[in-house]
C-alpha cells in the first residue's frame, strides 16, 4: 500500500525478470485494464527485454513468428508469462499458474457475471499451496472498501524506519500535522508561497533537511507492526521519495491546494501519503447503536407495535430477513434479524423463508401478531425465484426492486410483470415495486440519531450480533463529483450491507401497508349486545390469504 511513483511497480518488474532468468515458472501480471496491460508490456517490460543481455536471450524476439511471443504473453525456458486486465474474465478459468503479480489493485474492475478480480486470479494458483507467490500493489482509495487495505491490514504491516542525522532515533516519516509535535513543517512569505520545508524529529525535536534523506533511507529498515503474521505487507508514503523525484515542497504546495477541497483532499491522501482517505459521511457508529439495546428479546412483540413487517435481501447462497415492528409516527422495533441459506434457485430456502414469516410473534400481553408484509428483493440474480415465490403469496408477500434515482420516491405505484405468449398483461399475476433506496436509508440513518423513544426512533433488542450492527451502517453518504458536477452517494464502506438493506426493504413494506398513518391507538369500543367482531385473518389450507381477503392490524 504505497503512493505513487516511488518505484514499487518497477519491483514487480524486476520481479519478473528475476523469474524469467532464475526461477522460470508460469506467471501471470494483471492491470486494471487490458489496454493498460498492453501499454506496460510495450513501454516496461518489451524495452528492459531487448536492453538486458540475459533476458533478451531468453524471451524469443516478436519477430520470431513462432505465435509464443505476443504483446500479452512471453514465453520463456521452463515457464511462460501471460498478461491481462482485470476486466478479461475469461483469462482467469483459463490457466493455472505459481506466481502472480496484481498490480494497482485498486484500479480492478468488478466482473458483473464472474465476481472479484482479485479472489478470481488468486485461484488461479490453488495447485502450488505454500509454493506460491502473490504480489499485491496499488495506490490505495477508499477506507473501507480499499482492496489494498483489506490485504494490508491481515498482513504484518510493515512500516520503513529511518534514523534521525541529529540523535539517531528511528521513526516512520509522517506527515504529523498541525496538532502534532513532529512531522513535515513549512514557512510561507506573506503571499502565501512556500519558502521553506525540513522535517521535526518525534525525539529530539530537531531540524531534518531534505537532502539528509538519502542516508536516513541507506540506513533504514523495514518493522513489522505484526511479526507473528506471515504475509508481509509494506506502506509507503511519498515523503520517502528520493531527492530529486517527489520533494517535501511539492508534497506541500499540494497539500494547501487540496484545503477545502475533498476531491483534492482526497488524491492528495491516496498519492502521496499512500492512505485510504476516510470521507466524512453520515453513517452512524455502530457501536453506540448496539450499546443502546434494550431489555426485549428477539421474536418478541414490546407494547406500542401495532404492525409486522419483514424485509428481504437476496443472495446467491442465502437470504437475509429482517422483521421490524412498527407503532405511532413510524416510531421502529426491530423483531428479529438472520439468515436462511441455500441456493434461491430451489424451493427450500423458500420453504424455510415461509416458515418465519408465517409463524406468530409473542407479544408482552399474551397476545400473537403475524407479519402483515414481506418486501422480497428481486433486483439481483434470482429474479425469476422471487417472482415465483411472490406470485402465489399475494398480497403479503412482494417483490422489490431498489432505485438509485435521485430522489426516487420511497415506494412507487407496482407494475405487472407476468404477460401471455401475446405479450398481453395477466391481470392478477406478479407484481414489481420500485423501492427508492436512497431515501429510504437517508430516512433510517437520519432516525438511528434521534436520541429518545417516540416518533421515528429506532428500538433494537438485547442478543443482536455484532455483524447486524456492522451490516447496519455499512454505507455512508458522500459527496461525488459526477461530469463536472457534485452529488451525493451511497457508498458502501464495508463488504456486507444486507441487514440495512433488509431494513429498507421493511420499511417499504411498512409504507405500503399504511405504517405512515398509524395514530396512537384509541380505546376500543364496547361490542354491541349479540354482536362479534369475525376475524378474517385464516390463511387457508395452504397457508397463505386469498385474493380479496382483508386482515386486521
Amino acid at each position: 500500500m504505497k503512493a505513487t511513483q516511488i518505484g514499487v511497480t518497477e519491483a514487480g518488474n524486476n520481479w519478473i525478470f528475476h523469474t524469467i532468468d532464475v526461477a522460470p515458472c508460469s506467471m501471470m501480471a494483471v492491470f486494471p485494464t487490458d489496454l493498460l496491460a498492453i501499454k506496460h508490456s510495450k513501454q516496461k517490460l518489451s524495452p528492459a527485454i531487448e536492453a538486458t543481455p540475459r533476458l533478451r536471450g531468453k524471451v524469443a524476439s516478436r519477430r520470431v513468428r513462432d505465435g509464443e511471443n505476443t504483446i500479452l504473453g512471453k514465453s520463456f525456458p521452463n515457464g511462460y508469462l501471460w498478461m491481462s486486465g482485470s476486466n478479461s474474465g475469461a483469462n482467469f478459468r483459463s490457466m493455472t499458474v505459481k506466481n502472480i503479480f496484481l498490480d494497482d489493485i485498486d484500479g480492478f474492475c468488478v466482473i458483473p457475471t464472474e465476481g472479484d478480480p482479485i479472489s478470481l486470479a488468486m485461484k488461479r494458483t490453488d495447485s502450488y499451496g505454500a509454493r506460491r507467490k502473490i504480489f499485491f500493489n496499488s495506490t490505495p482509495t477508499e477506507k473501507g472498501s480499499s482492496y489494498i487495505e483489506a490485504v494490508f491490514n491481515g498482513s504484518d504491516q510493515r512500516f520503513y524506519h529511518v534514523p534521525c542525522p541529529l540523535c539517531g532515533h528511528f521513526q516512520v516519516l509522517e506527515w504529523g500535522g498541525k496538532d502534532a509535535d513532529f512531522g513535515i513543517r513549512f514557512a510561507r512569505d506573506p503571499d502565501g508561497i512556500v519558502v521553506d520545508v525540513w522535517y521535526e524529529c518525534a525525539a529530539c525535536h530537531g531540524r531534518i533537511e531534505e537532502h539528509e534523506k538519502t542516508g536516513m533511507l541507506e540506513a533504514g529498515r523495514w518493522v513489522p507492526t505484526f511479526p507473528e503474521r506471515s504475509r508481509r505487507g509494506y506502506q509507503l508514503s511519498s515523503l520517502y521519495s528520493p531527492v530529486g523525484w517527489v520533494s517535501w515542497k511539492q508534497i506541500v504546495e499540494e497539500f494547501l491546494q487540496a484545503v477545502g477541497n475533498t476531491q483534492k483532499m482526497k488524491v492528495w491522501v491516496n498519492t502521496r501519503r499512500g492512505l485510504p482517505f476516510e470521507e466524512r459521511g453520515d453513517q452512524p457508529e455502530w457501536a453506540e447503536l448496539k450499546v443502546r439495546s434494550e431489555p426485549y428479546q428477539p421474536l418478541t412483540v414490546p407494547p406500542g407495535v401495532r404492525l409486522l413487517t419483514a424485509g428481504v435481501d437476496v443472495m446467491d447462497t442465502f437470504l437475509t430477513i429482517v422483521v421490524a415492528g412498527w407503532g405511532s409516527s413510524e416510531e421502529c422495533w426491530i423483531i428479529y434479524h438472520g439468515e436462511l441459506f441455500g441456493d434461491p434457485a430451489q424451493d427450500e430456502i423458500w420453504k424455510q423463508l415461509d416458515a418465519v414469516v408465517q409463524r406468530p410473534f409473542e407479544t408482552e400481553g399474551g397476545g400473537r401478531m403475524l407479519i402483515e408484509s414481506v418486501a422480497v428483493d428481486s433486483g439481483g440474480h434470482h429474479t425469476q425465484g422471487v417472482y415465483r415465490y411472490a406470485r402465489h403469496r399475494f398480497p403479503i408477500i412482494m417483490a422489490v426492486k431498489g432505485s438509485n434515482e435521485t430522489n426516487a420516491p420511497l415506494l412507487r405505484k407496482p407494475t405487472d410483470q407476468d404477460v401471455t405468449f401475446m405479450g398481453q398483461t395477466i391481470k392478477g399475476g406478479v407484481q414489481l415495486w420500485s423501492v427508492g433506496t436512497g431515501v429510504a436509508k437517508a430516512t433510517i440513518y437520519s432516525r438511528m440519531r434521534i436520541p429518545a423513544p417516540g416518533p421515528g426512533f429506532i428500538h433494537f433488542p438485547i442478543g443482536l450480533s455484532d455483524a447486524f450492527f456492522l451490516e447496519l451502517t455499512a454505507e455512508k453518504h458522500v459527496e461525488r463529483i459526477h461530469k463536472g458536477y457534485a452529488r451525493k452517494e451511497w457508498v458502501q464502506i464495508r463488504s456486507r450491507n444486507h441487514a440495512l438493506d433488509g431494513l429498507v426493504y421493511a420499511y417499504a413494506a411498512a409504507i405500503r401497508k399504511g405504517a405512515h398513518l398509524l395514530e396512537e391507538p384509541k380505546q376500543p369500543a364496547p361490542p354491541k349486545p349479540g354482536g362479534q367482531r369475525q376475524s378474517t385473518e385464516d390463511r387457508g389450507s395452504t397457508g397463505w390469504i386469498k385474493r380479496g381477503q382483508r386482515r386486521w392490524i
